[in-house]
């Protein structure tokens, strides 16, 4: 989905993935992924650091256009690992959310400040919705990897993509600041989520286009 929007902003070619090291080893994806020149971090942050600061230099220099995604939550979302990130939420006095995780905020920290006087100009922030459209109380769950890739999933699964835009200069400059700004973003998110899950998008002030996945 996040592939669809971008072939419409002319940016397919330009998405660079923040990805877990080990899938660099998975046959054509992962070497796919490595000759593409996304990010492999291992979630230690002494080992990605200069990885990480590298790349952003490389992107710099070259003034290279690019959409780097990086899913702040780090982990696929489960009851139990939500469970787990409310009570984490209510130990440090954050926001506990019912449809999201906890958001990490170190690496978005660091692409916010090394790029704010960069060519990169802009955050999008996607919230991604599914459900199943007759199991409607299958709300956000996944369709299985290989129904992904080989199937077509309309109109078993209905989807929604929402995409806000931040400029970088508008937001915090120190870093407990823009990892506020995030965990903020994302109580919005869960709110924004629990209406869909309630409501779809009905009611929604937006034009929603249907199109096959």
């Amino acid at each position: 989905m996040i592939h669809s929007m971008a072939i419409r902003r002319n940016m397919l070619n330009n998405c660079k993935y923040f990805v877990k090291d080990s899938i660099k080893w998975l046959p054509f994806f992962g070497w796919g992924m490595w000759l593409a020149g996304f990010m492999f971090v291992r979630r230690n942050w002494l080992q990605d650091q200069n990885k990480i600061n590298k790349t952003f230099a490389r992107f710099k220099e070259l003034q290279t256009p690019a959409w780097i995604i990086n899913y702040v939550e780090g982990s696929r979302f489960t009851p139990e690992k939500s469970l787990q990130c409310q009570a984490f939420a209510r130990e440090r006095g954050y926001t506990p959310t019912e449809n999201v995780l906890l958001p990490r905020t170190k690496g978005f920290t660091t692409c916010v400040n090394e790029f704010r006087h960069s060519h990169i100009k802009y955050i999008y922030d996607f919230t991604i919705a599914y459900r199943h459209a007759v199991k409607q109380a299958q709300f956000n769950e996944a369709p299985d990897m290989i129904r992904v890739h080989v199937d077509t999933l309309s109109p078993e699964y209905q989807f929604h993509v929402h995409v806000k835009r931040y400029a970088i200069k508008d937001l915090p400059t120190d870093e407990e600041g823009i990892a506020n700004w995030l965990r903020q973003r994302w109580v919005e998110k869960d709110r924004f989520l629990t209406q869909l899950r309630d409501e779809w998008t009905d009611g929604l002030d937006i034009e929603v286009r249907e199109e096959r996945w």
